[in-house]
């Protein structure tokens, strides 16, 4: 997978949290803050932990101001970012992305492509949920990312009138971005908007496969290098209404788009070798990959007079994911037939509509609201579709093809109720319930060869947690979830893919089946004015798993499918530990091993392996108040039922610097592979019964960025208000999380 690079400038920026004391010097937020009650000196805590939820304060991380929000997830605790970008949260890939409490399908539907575009100066928190609840889709529960951004109301309620606007501004040796932001109060009104636009281009991506095939007549042997030049611009946009009504009603609306745009020209050279013939072909290979992401939603929210705590929310929302993928190989040899070496093009549509209307109750079962009854119900009606089409070269132009041509739609219905008890007693704190999912499914064909179908199924999926406070400084915790994880298109689309490299054919599987899995946590958290210590330890197992394979067929193409063929066991232990040694030093690390055994009864095949991942990160604030970082973060060799793919070690660098009190703000940043080629070399091996492949895949990461930002204005005096049923208030199972009360103690 070739990583494109694109760190872009804020996208809804905003200003400088300011923390004060009681004495009469302004201590900025980054400085030691004096703790009234003693003589204790520390800087602000960045992590907040409870058993089911741990929360990152983005903006509180000097490296905000010039990553991205994927940069920062290499810091979160229980999540873990690879060297191809996959992101996985409590070691599953499945999992689901919300921002404001709200679920983004244009995030979660590619998580890794849209984060990258998304400025980290533009975020509060990042929380971490790895057992949601049962409020929750089941399809999500292996974890949740909430993304709070700096426009979210915290539970504020501000009617003061008042404009907040910042630019920002950023060159990089690989292109240059920018973006705007505006939000203005006028009295129940609120109303935020902004725009980013970024421009990259990364030269100097390789590619090497090496495939051999064993058969009784000898080795067929195929080579495939290649050298792309890769252009990738991108916007992304978003606004946010709100009108409280009265005191007890609310309604707030929001959109979001995202376009990108991915061009590449690849130059090639393809070889075959079989005992008696032998064939070579240079060629030129254009992609473009256009990305159009958009979601609307409507929320309206009822509170009890009588019973604050008491609500009714009612959402609605619309999101569609438009993506064209046109694939053109040229060869220089066009009229050769050999292996389907001849001029060929692949134009590929897909879409996937989605409506979701939902309906939440909350209210406490006692006076104090120690104890919490949430019931629920959603419809969520997709409709997916793809429509694919091919063409070959005559000679003079290209003609379409029926074969492999194919145009279908899935028809995706999933009806959900859930009932959720959550509750203090004494240290205790307990929360548990069950949601059920009823799925119907319908597949029809308009071109191509497929099976039509119709289907429908139901899933009870419990969940449960129990946490105990042994101290204020500390905690332990159970956790258990059944999970769901229904295939996409991607994995469904029958489409046979044979443009991007003649000798493979790459295609979904419509029979794939969900798969499920059971997932149980204990957790141990400790904190103290210089010290956060977070553990997990974690057992999953997936029975019916979705898996890629791939296999040779009798013409030598080696195909690569998808099937519900592999069982996955898999432990691993996962920490956070944050040390302050002083007032103005900070070192972070995050990081974790997990062992997995995976197995397939139908291929007959098994494999095992260990894994780990880390981040060590120092922070130092320097004479002149110049804030440094610098981060080390490696990755070891991961494990599939058919191989393995390597690791990589990358290191960053950077230094920012604020004027006119925080409004404005320099900062310069450096990213780069540590190898002798300042790069990332990856390498993926897949073995089969009669085949291996080994793919090499080089990565140029060296990157130097200018950042430029500017805001004016009062951001406090605005406040977009949201549904009050968010993730922070639906999970947390103690009033106060431990470390809340340390930081009220000290102020971290």
């Amino acid at each position: 997978m070739k990583r494109i690079l694109c760190i872009i400038a804020a996208m809804f920026a905003a200003s400088v949290v300011y923390a004060q004391t009681d004495v009469e010097t302004d201590i900025e937020a980054e400085e030691v803050e004096i703790l009234e009650a003693s003589a204790v000196t520390a800087q602000k805590t960045l992590v907040v932990m409870d058993i089911d939820k741990i929360t990152y304060k983005v903006e509180d991380d000097v490296d905000s101001k010039t990553s991205t929000i994927l940069d920062m997830l290499r810091k979160v605790p229980m999540v873990s970012v690879d060297g191809q970008d996959n992101i996985t949260v409590n070691g599953s890939s499945s999992f689901q992305v919300y921002v404001d409490g709200k679920l983004n399908p244009m995030i979660s539907n590619n998580p890794s492509q849209v984060l990258k575009l998304m400025p980290a100066s533009a975020v509060k928190n990042i929380e971490v949920m790895t057992n949601p609840g049962a409020k929750y889709d089941a399809e999500g529960v292996g974890g949740v990312l909430n993304i709070t951004t700096k426009t979210s109301p915290a539970g504020k309620s501000s009617f003061a009138d008042g404009q907040y606007a910042s630019l920002t501004l950023q060159g990089t040796t690989r292109g240059y971005a920018g973006g705007l932001f505006y939000s203005r109060q006028k009295g129940k009104w609120a109303f935020s908007v902004n725009g980013n636009a970024t421009r990259t281009r990364t030269k100097g991506a390789t590619s090497l496969i090496e495939r051999i095939q064993k058969t009784d007549a000898g080795e067929f042997i195929t080579t495939a290098s290649g050298d792309a030049d890769v252009r990738t611009p991108a916007y992304i946009g978003n606004m946010n209404l709100s009108y409280e009504i009265d005191s007890l009603n609310l309604i707030s609306v929001s959109a979001g788009y995202l376009e990108s745009d991915i061009v590449s020209n690849t130059i090639f050279n393809t070889s075959f070798r079989s005992p008696g013939f032998e064939y070579s072909s240079n060629g030129n290979n254009l992609s473009e990959i256009l990305t159009r992401d958009m979601t609307a939603n409507v929320d309206y929210q009822h509170s009890w007079a009588d019973n604050p705590m008491r609500s009714l929310v009612l959402s609605y929302q619309l999101s569609g994911t438009p993506y064209d993928n046109i694939n053109t190989n040229y060869f220089d040899n066009p009229s050769s037939e050999a292996f389907g070496f001849v001029s060929s093009r692949s134009d590929g549509y897909t879409n996937s509509v989605t409506h979701i209307v939902q309906a939440d109750f909350s209210t406490p079962l006692d006076t104090d609201a120690s104890h919490t009854l949430n019931v629920g119900a959603k419809l969520t009606a997709r409709h997916n579709l793809s429509d694919q089409s091919n063409f070959v070269f005559d000679g003079k132009d290209f003609v379409h093809s029926s074969d492999g041509s194919l145009e279908y739609d899935f028809y995706n219905d999933i009806g959900a109720v859930y009932a959720e008890y959550a509750g203090n007693i004494g240290a205790f704190g307990l929360k548990a319930g069950a949601r059920y999912e009823h799925t119907w499914q319908n597949v029809t064909y308009s071109e191509g060869q497929g099976k039509e179908f119709r289907l429908d199924y139901g899933n009870l999926v419990p969940v449960a947690s129990v946490q105990y406070n042994i101290s204020p400084m500390q905690n332990v915790g159970l956790s258990y979830n059944m999970n769901i994880s229904r295939p996409g298109i991607t994995y469904l689309n029958p489409y046979v893919d044979n443009i991007s490299d003649p000798t493979t054919k790459t295609y979904g599987n419509p029979d794939l089946e969900a798969e499920t899995g059971h997932t149980m946590n204990a957790i141990y958290n400790y904190f103290s004015p210089k010290w956060i210590v977070s553990m997990t330890l974690r057992h999953e197992f997936k029975g019916n798993g979705i898996s890629q394979y791939s296999f040779y067929d009798g013409e030598h193409i080696l195909n690569t499918t998808y099937g519900n063929i592999v069982s996955t066991s898999t432990t691993g232990l996962n920490g956070f530990v944050t040390w302050i040694p002083g007032q103005k030093t900070r070192v972070i690390f995050n990081g974790g091993g997990s062992h997995t055994d995976i197995w397939s009864r139908s291929l007959d095949q098994r494999n095992s392996g260990w894994t780990y991942n880390a981040l060590l990160g120092f922070q130092q604030t320097l004479p002149l108040d110049l804030r440094f970082s610098t981060n080390l973060i490696a990755s070891g060799r991961t494990v599939s039922l058919q191989g393995w793919t390597s690791g990589m070690m990358i290191g960053t660098l950077g230094i920012t610097k604020s004027f006119l009190e925080d409004r404005l703000s320099l900062s310069l940043t450096g990213l780069s592979g540590l190898t002798k080629e300042m790069g990332v070399k990856i390498v993926s091996v897949s073995e089969g019964k009669d085949f291996v492949s080994r793919t090499t895949t080089g990565i140029p990461l060296r990157l130097l960025s200018l950042n430029l930002s500017f805001s004016f204005g009062k951001q406090d005096n605005v406040n977009v208000k949201k549904s009050r049923k968010t993730i922070e208030q639906d999970t947390q199972l103690n009033s106060k999380s431990v470390s809340e009360s340390i930081g009220s103690l000290g102020q971290m």
